[in-house]
């Protein structure tokens, strides 16, 4: 039986939310709005690899990697993510 790529990636990925949310109890206040950021471009890669991304989504994902990937601060990170915020919502409104 040949298994499903998307639901296998899926599968994983909740794997990846449950142990986060776990660790979260232990783990300074602060990682908790990295946690999310980092499961927000996991999924935007996931989507990517199973083509369901679009050019904005592309765009998101390139801005959420710099920042996974950055030595941003908490202070830094909290920027970013009203820039973040901000720019998905005006595209929200664009697809409405």
């Amino acid at each position: 039986m040949k298994k499903n790529k998307l639901q296998d990636d899926l599968f994983l990925f909740i794997g990846y939310l449950l142990t986060s949310a776990h660790g979260l109890y232990g783990e300074p206040a602060g990682y908790g709005p990295f946690r999310l950021l980092d499961a927000s471009g996991r999924l935007l890669e996931i989507m990517q690899r199973h083509d369901l991304s679009d050019r904005f989504l592309d765009e998101l994902e390139a801005a959420i990697e710099a920042e996974r990937f950055g030595t941003s601060n908490d202070e830094q990170l909290e920027k970013a993510l009203d820039d973040l915020c901000l720019r998905y919502a005006r595209e929200l409104k664009n697809r409405s």
